[in-house]
């Protein structure tokens, strides 16, 4: 078994997130961001300019013209696309080393979770709430990754049995004694991030009754594995979407049918942008 005592020694030796991150967030918080200061932060980190660039030419954000300068890349893309693109495509660098995990899916798994979330925030107008929404979906899973990079020789065991039908939770308590979401809520605690969005990754499977960041990445995670399966368990996944906890606590103010109709038809647009999103990632 695993203890937390353990799992800090552990974790001391995985990377820190990166400082483009970090900078990236604090750039356009400010409401006099210019184009020029964001610039400036890309250009510290050339691969991830050079991702931006390949994301302004792709068919998702592409035009009549290709690009070829970064500003022109950042004008057209936005400033929260490039907040978004940047987070991700740093964070999924920086952790893209697995020992028994696909690493890909799980990324296009994170970032779809991470998008869904930041877009529920938007349709119930809680515009204070979408960076950190999008932060705890984007990471809510990185204690898998966490426990696969300290412990590969005893996470193994734990990915035979999810592949062959266990949920992982449930398999990682059996076999670890913790579990991914704490891991990941351990990890967040330590890198300082803030509280409620530490608690939100901790309780992703297991929300807090009527905390709306823990339900809402908690109903994110489950849309996503609907449409990108994590594997064999989520290949049959069925629910009553009205009757999940975490669905009533997310929609608590919405007015009518309309906004759970915007989250249908949204669903499937992130998903392809979060597969855009880590191919690119990926090509660095």
């Amino acid at each position: 078994m695993i203890s937390q005592e353990l799992l800090r020694q552990r974790a001391r030796t995985l990377p820190s997130l990166p400082v483009t991150v970090v900078a990236l967030g604090e750039a356009v918080a400010d409401d006099r961001c210019t184009v020029d200061r964001i610039l400036g932060v890309l250009a510290k980190d050339p691969p991830l300019s050079a991702t931006m660039l390949r994301m302004a030419n792709s068919v998702l954000y592409g035009g009549e013209q290709s690009v070829t300068d970064l500003r022109t890349a950042v004008l057209r893309l936005g400033f929260d696309a490039v907040l978004n693109l940047g987070r991700t495509a740093g964070v999924i660098r920086t952790f893209r080393g697995t020992s028994h995990l696909d690493a890909v899916r799980l990324w296009q798994h994170s970032v779809a979770v991470g998008l869904v979330s930041k877009g529920l925030c938007r349709i119930m107008r809680k515009n204070h709430l979408l960076e950190q929404a999008f932060m705890a979906g984007l990471l809510h899973d990185i204690g898998k990754i966490a426990l696969d990079i300290c412990f590969p020789d005893e996470y193994a065991p734990v990915v035979a049995a999810f592949q062959n039908g266990q949920p992982i939770v449930e398999a990682e308590a059996a076999l670890l004694g913790i579990t991914h979401a704490e891991t990941g809520g351990m990890l967040a605690a330590d890198w300082n991030f803030p509280d409620a969005l530490a608690q939100a990754i901790r309780r992703h499977h297991d929300p807090e009754p009527g905390v709306f960041l823990d339900n809402l990445v908690n109903l994110s995670d489950l849309l996503v594995r609907t449409r990108i399966p994590n594997g064999p368990p989520d290949e049959n996944m069925a629910f009553v979407l009205e009757d999940l906890p975490s669905f009533r606590t997310v929609f608590a103010s919405a007015k009518d049918v309309t906004d759970i109709e915007r989250l249908t038809f949204g669903i499937d647009d992130e998903l392809d942008h979060a597969v855009a999103f880590v191919n690119l990632a990926y090509q660095d």
